[in-house]
C-alpha cells in the first residue's frame, strides 16, 4: 500500500477530482488547460497556489451547481494530509447520523471533546458545519437546550466560512427556535433580521416564517404594533397552501388584537382561521379557535355568545385525540369557561383531567400552572375540605422549593406579622405578590 506522506498534490487532486465524479475538463475551466490538469496529476507539472485556487473554485462552483453540500479549499488540493482528514470526519459524521436514527443520545463529553478537538485541528469548513449541525440536532431532539444552541451556533458560525452555501436559512431557523424557547428574544430579533437582509437564496415562505419568529417574539416583549407588523410582513409570504403557516400568523394576530383590546379584528382573524380549518377534521384546533373566540367574549361580558361558542367547543371536544400536542390546554380552558358559567364540579372534571395530563407528559411548568388554578377554584367555590386534601398532597413538594435569599426574606417576614395576628399586612404582601408575578 503507497505510504500517505508520500503522495503528491497532483495525485492527491486526482483522487479528489474522481471521488468527486468531475472530469478534468470541469474542473480546468476558462483559466487553466484541460493538458496542464493531466500534466499536474502525472506529475509532470507543479500544483501551484494560483492554479490550486482556480481549481478549488471551479469544483466549488460545479458543488454549489448541483447541489452538493462540498466545499473545497485549495489547501485540499495541496496538502494530502487534508484528505485523509476529510475522510475521518466522514466517519464523524456517519456516526452522529446513526445516533439520531437509533436515537441511543448518549454521547461520552470524551468523544464531544476528540470531536471538537479534531474540528479545531483541521479548518474542514463544509464538514465542521455538518458535524456541529447533526450534534445540534441531537440536543435538541434529547431535550439540552444549551448543548442545542451551542452547537447550532456554532455551525451557523462556521458557515460564514463557506461562501455561497445553499440553505444556510434552515440552520439559522433551528437556532432562531432553540432561541425562542429559551427567550433570547433580541437575538432572535436581530437574527431573523439578519437572514432577511443578507442571505438571497431564502425562499418565499421561509421569509414568511422569519417575520413570524420576529412577531411571536415582540408578542412576547408586548410590543403589540412590532408584531402587527411582523405579520403583516409575514403574511406577504404566505398563500393558502402555506395552511400551517397561515394558522400560526392568524392564531397570534388574533392575540395581538385580544391584547390591546381591539375585539373586532381579534374575532375577523379567529373567523379567518375557522375558514380554513373547515371540512379538514383537525378538532384539537377547531376547539382551540373557538376557545379564542370565547376568550373575547368573556371579554366582553356576552355570556349568551360564550354559550354558543362553547356549545361547539364540547361538540368537537370527543373527537380531540388522546396525543394531541393541545389537549391538556383545551381541558384547561374548557375548565375556565365553566368557571366563568360558575359550573363548579364540571370546571374542576376537566382541571382534574388536564392535571392528569400535564403529569404523565411530566410537562412541570402545565403542571404548576393547572395546581395554581385548581387551588383558586376551590377557594372561589369554598371546597375547604378539598383544598386542605390538595395542600396536603401537595406538601412534599412544598418543602422540596428551592429557596433563595428574597424568597427567605418575604417568609421571614410574613411569619413576623402571622406572631401579630396582623392578618391584614400579612393578606396585602402576598396579594401584592400574586398580583406581580400575574402581571409579570
Amino acid at each position: 500500500m503507497r505510504n500517505e506522506n508520500k503522495v503528491s498534490a497532483g495525485e492527491n487532486l486526482k483522487r479528489i477530482r474522481k471521488e468527486l465524479g468531475l472530469r478534468q475538463h470541469e474542473i480546468a475551466g476558462e483559466d487553466i488547460t484541460r493538458n496542464l490538469i493531466s500534466l499536474i496529476e502525472n506529475n509532470r507539472a507543479i500544483l501551484y497556489d494560483t492554479a490550486a485556487n482556480i481549481i478549488a473554485k471551479n469544483m466549488n462552483k460545479i458543488m454549489y451547481e448541483r447541489d452538493i453540500n462540498i466545499f473545497i479549499k485549495p489547501e485540499d488540493l495541496l496538502n494530502p494530509e487534508r484528505y485523509n482528514a476529510r475522510k475521518k470526519a466522514n466517519t464523524y459524521i456517519e456516526k452522529l447520523e446513526n445516533i439520531l436514527i437509533e436515537k441511543k443520545f448518549n454521547i461520552e463529553p470524551e468523544k464531544l471533546n476528540e470531536i471538537e478537538a479534531f474540528l479545531n485541528q483541521w479548518d474542514l469548513v463544509d464538514k465542521k458545519v455538518r458535524i456541529y449541525e447533526l450534534l445540534g440536532d441531537i440536543f435538541y431532539i434529547s431535550n439540552n437546550l444549551n448543548r442545542e444552541y451551542y452547537y447550532y451556533f456554532k455551525a451557523l458560525e462556521a458557515s460564514y466560512d463557506y461562501p455561497n452555501m445553499k440553505k444556510r436559512y434552515k440552520l439559522a431557523l433551528k437556532l432562531v427556535y432553540n432561541c425562542v424557547v429559551t427567550d433570547k428574544n433580541e437575538e432572535v430579533i436581530n437574527l431573523c433580521n439578519y437572514m432577511l437582509l443578507n442571505e438571497k437564496d431564502i425562499p418565499d415562505r421561509f421569509k414568511g416564517v422569519f417575520y413570524y419568529d420576529i412577531a411571536l417574539v415582540h408578542g412576547k416583549l408586548e410590543e403589540i404594533d412590532k408584531s402587527l407588523e411582523a405579520l403583516k410582513n409575514a403574511k406577504k409570504h404566505f398563500t393558502y397552501k402555506n395552511n400551517m403557516d397561515l394558522k400560526k400568523v392568524l392564531i397570534l394576530e388574533g392575540i395581538c388584537y385580544y391584547t390591546t383590546k381591539n375585539y373586532s379584528k381579534a374575532l375577523k382573524s379567529y373567523n379567518e382561521l375557522l375558514k380554513i380549518l373547515e371540512g379538514k377534521n383537525i378538532a384539537d384546533e377547531t376547539c382551540v379557535t373557538y376557545i379564542n373566540i370565547i376568550q373575547v367574549y368573556i371579554a366582553k361580558n356576552d355570556k349568551e355568545q360564550v354559550i354558543k361558542y362553547f356549545d361547539k367547543v364540547m361538540s368537537n371536544l370527543p373527537y380531540v385525540n388522546e396525543d394531541s400536542f393541545y389537549l391538556p390546554e383545551i381541558y384547561y380552558e374548557t375548565s375556565n369557561i365553566y368557571l366563568y358559567l360558575e359550573n363548579y364540579e364540571a370546571s374542576e372534571k376537566y382541571l382534574n383531567a388536564a392535571l392528569a395530563l400535564s403529569q404523565k407528559s411530566e410537562n412541570h411548568n402545565l403542571y404548576k400552572k393547572f395546581v395554581s388554578t385548581l387551588i383558586d377554584l376551590y377557594i372561589q367555590a369554598n371546597w375547604l375540605d378539598k383544598l386542605r386534601d390538595l395542600m396536603n398532597s401537595l406538601e412534599d413538594k412544598i418543602y422540596n422549593i428551592k429557596l433563595n435569599e428574597e424568597f427567605i426574606l418575604v417568609l421571614k417576614l410574613l411569619l413576623y406579622y402571622v406572631s401579630q395576628d396582623d392578618h391584614k399586612a400579612t393578606e396585602i404582601i402576598i396579594t401584592n405578590l400574586l398580583q406581580k408575578e400575574k402581571e409579570g
